[in-house]
């Protein structure tokens, strides 16, 4: 895994790639200069078939959206050696956020599928965006976070249809919906609030015995 060093020369190709991406558009679409900060702190990395992106057990504070290519999530037996596959990230995927949400290391290891021929990805520090000094907009935060709770909730509900389990079920009606001012600070927290815990309960699915849940959604 390596840091693509077309970047920088050729701004037509990253554009291109991150046209993929919902989040990257829509700030783009909204504000020209959030879009340069944006872009000025992604970072493209390219890796090969087999390579690995994350290492169950880590501890880190970047995400990843996955631009080119598939990847396969494997969970790790005693010893790092890798078990079956959990899951496929297709491209325009988040992955690498429910750690950071929940203050965990990476509960999975995810590799690059040795069937693709390579794995392009953007790289963001999280931090960036869930920190009070953040250098980034409360719009740019506000979309962020809703593209956070958007996919989390839909990997839940994919859990739910698959696994129903009544005490999750009953959990998942508790998170709460923010009926506040709109693109407001009280938003953002309460995205922030909704994100962690949908988080928290997709890890429940998760982590419950396989013949139980099907396969995992994570990311």
């Amino acid at each position: 895994m390596k840091h693509a060093q077309w970047q920088q020369s050729d701004h037509a190709r990253v554009e291109a790639l991150l046209s993929g991406v919902p989040f990257f558009n829509e700030v783009a679409r909204d504000d020209a200069d959030q879009r340069a900060l944006l872009l000025a702190r992604t970072e493209i990395i390219e890796a090969g078939p087999g390579d690995r992106v994350i290492r169950a057990g880590e501890v880190e504070s970047s995400l990843y959206f996955l631009l080119r290519g598939q990847l396969v999530v494997q969970g790790e037996r005693a010893g790092g050696e890798a078990s079956a596959v959990l899951y496929y990230v297709s491209p325009g995927e988040v992955f690498g956020t429910l750690s950071m949400l929940l203050g965990t290391a990476r509960s999975a290891t995810i590799r690059v599928a040795d069937a693709a021929r390579e794995a392009v990805m953007a790289k963001l520090e999280f931090t960036d965006f869930d920190r009070p000094d953040s250098p980034y907009t409360l719009a740019t935060r506000l979309a962020f976070f809703h593209m956070l709770v958007h996919q989390i909730r839909w990997a839940v509900e994919v859990q739910r249809m698959q696994a129903p389990d009544q005490e999750l079920v009953a959990a998942l009606r508790k998170v709460p919906i923010f009926t506040g001012p709109r693109d407001s600070d009280e938003e953002l927290a309460a995205l922030k609030t909704q994100a962690r815990e949908l988080a928290g309960l997709l890890y429940r699915w998760n982590t419950k015995p396989p013949s139980a849940t099907g396969n995992a959604q994570l990311t």
